[in-house]
């Protein structure tokens, strides 16, 4: 008997943060039940994510053995019970555990050291003609973002073309010129495409440069370098290098995430490239690309998942309280919330939204909810998965026990539990989250960009039925863009809600302290949204030959 031949494609997350690539492509699987992607390395360089990475890595091996043991001494651990996630007494665990822990690259990707360690982890998987390798990761984006180029430039003598991160992406030219792979995946945000260094967009230049890598990279011309067409996901749209590229519109690569299943509206430049002598290939086949499907409603009109469908599914938990920066005295939660309701109340001037914002807050008050934790008790799973289309319900809960972790509230000082409750109740009576304009005066934040515009929704709450707005890493420095929409509850989201709305899998833990917990959540690519890109790039490479016998 012979022994099954391996065709599994090889992948390597760069840029990793907590994994979301890497679990959407992990988990993709065949009508068969075959996984066909295999990660071999995930590279990241922050030791928290690393935890991450290497728990749920270990956890997927787990999960794909009929041992059970193993799997509930992982349950133990995410749930506090017990200190390591590794049966020492089973053989199963230890070489899940060795063999995680080898995928998993604490590196800093450009230093040069890291080049041995990604070739010894290529050499280790055995990439080859018929295991092709895949690229897959999102270079930091705080030099393209909105809020990153803002702050940039408010900092005295700040030039663009000498912030490198501007050009992470170029950690790419030297590995798809070093190690050819078949195809590669790149994500980031939307300010890419309005990025300027010198006065002139960035876009072009990235496209030109990932096409044509070793040009990018001043290598040596006389020899055969690959090259790369660059396609879009979800437009009938491709970049090839001999190409104008100011003939592109740039938006045509934006993927709006909520017409794919994502409860938020997180919208992402993602790149596909494929090696050129494949495209080629792929062209005299008369192949069509195939791309993203959005997701339907039972009319097969489009449909969105929304805030309330994701979240009202979660134990509901009530905000721990802070006395710094606050004129209000030490109390416990009752009387704190009772106090809010007569001192705020009154200065409300819309009558119903001071009946409103008067009545939850002493509802609020005399709920005994608790504050979360690592792990708390599951809420009914069959009202859930009723609120959820079924493809996604069982995306969360898998075949799991009920787990809810990472679930634990913050705490706020008792004026930002005014605004978060006057947020919620807003949001719940006219359908929006307010703006500057619609706060009472009296509960307006001593903030000097309150009143200029260019804050004015400082406080944003997350509208129960509509996806919530984009899932950032800022939610780890405070929770005001980010409050739950249930005023009964008066808090910002905790780490599990804010990773419900990324699509994280519940038995997924996020390692470290919940500061960096939140950073790896907002840093995320969404795991169910790889998985659907995961589904497109399968079907490319099979129709070329790879993935099967």
């Amino acid at each position: 008997m012979t022994d099954p031949v391996d065709t599994q494609i090889r992948v390597m997350d760069l840029f990793a943060g907590p994994g979301g690539l890497s679990e959407g492509f992990a988990t993709f699987e065949l009508p068969s039940g075959q996984r066909p992607f295999q990660i071999i390395a995930s590279v990241e360089k922050d030791p928290a994510a690393c935890r991450t990475l290497r728990l749920r890595g270990f956890y997927r091996r787990l999960a794909q053995t009929s041992d059970r043991p193993t799997l509930d001494a992982y349950y133990a651990y995410v749930r506090g019970e017990r200190e390591s996630p590794v049966d020492p007494d089973s053989p199963v665990a230890q070489a899940a555990w060795q063999q995680a822990s080898e995928e998993v690259l604490e590196q800093t990707l450009g230093e040069p050291d890291t080049g041995p360690v990604l070739q010894k982890a290529i050499d280790r998987a055995g990439v080859t003609l018929k295991t092709p390798l895949v690229l897959i990761g999102g270079p930091p984006c705080q030099a393209y973002s909105t809020v990153g180029r803002a702050r940039n430039a408010g900092t005295a003598g700040y030039q663009p073309e000498r912030d490198g991160r501007h050009f992470l992406y170029r950690v790419y030219l030297d590995l798809l010129c070093c190690y050819r792979p078949a195809a590669f995946v790149m994500e980031n945000v939307k300010g890419m495409l309005s990025s300027r260094i010198g006065g002139r967009p960035l876009f072009p230049r990235i496209l030109q440069d990932l096409t044509s890598p070793a040009v990018a990279g001043g290598q040596d011309s006389r020899r055969v370098h690959p090259r790369y067409r660059i396609y879009s996901l979800v437009d009938p749209c491709s970049y090839r290098h001999d190409q104008n590229p100011d003939s592109i519109q740039p938006g045509r690569f934006i993927i709006q995430a909520e017409y794919y299943g994502i409860p938020q509206t997180r919208h992402r430049v993602i790149l596909f490239g494929l090696l050129e002598e494949l495209a080629d290939i792929f062209d005299r086949q008369g192949g069509v690309l195939p791309r993203l499907s959005p997701l339907t409603g039972p009319d097969s009109r489009p449909s969105n998942v929304t805030a309330r469908q994701v979240l009202a599914g979660l134990p509901p938990l009530r905000s721990g309280l802070s006395w710094l920066q606050t004129a209000y005295p030490a109390g416990d939660w009752h009387q704190t919330l009772t106090a809010l309701a007569a001192d705020f109340g009154p200065m409300i001037g819309d009558p119903e939204l001071r009946t409103a914002f008067e009545q939850a807050a002493l509802q609020a008050a005399a709920a005994d909810l608790p504050k979360g934790g690592r792990s708390v008790p599951a809420s009914d799973r069959t009202a859930d998965r009723a609120a959820l289309p079924a493809e996604l319900a069982t995306w969360y809960h898998g075949s799991d026990p009920p787990l809810v972790l990472n679930h634990e509230t913050r705490n706020h000082m008792p004026e930002d539990l005014a605004r978060y409750l006057y947020c919620a109740v807003y949001a719940r009576l006219k359908g929006v989250s307010p703006k500057a304009a619609q706060f009472p005066a009296a509960l307006a934040p001593r903030h000097q960009n309150w009143k200029t515009g260019k804050f004015d929704d400082r406080f944003r709450v997350q509208v129960a039925d509509q996806p919530a707005t984009t899932v950032m890493s800022h939610m780890a420095k405070d929770g005001h863009y980010f409050i739950h929409y249930d005023p009964g509850q008066c808090r910002s989201l905790t780490v599990r809600e804010a990773a419900r709305l990324q699509t994280f899998p519940d038995s997924y833990f996020f390692e470290g302290n919940r500061t960096q917990q939140y950073t790896q959540v907002g840093n995320a690519v969404p795991p169910f949204l790889a998985r659907q890109i995961a589904g497109v790039v399968w079907k490319l490479l099979r129709q070329l030959g790879y993935g099967a016998p």
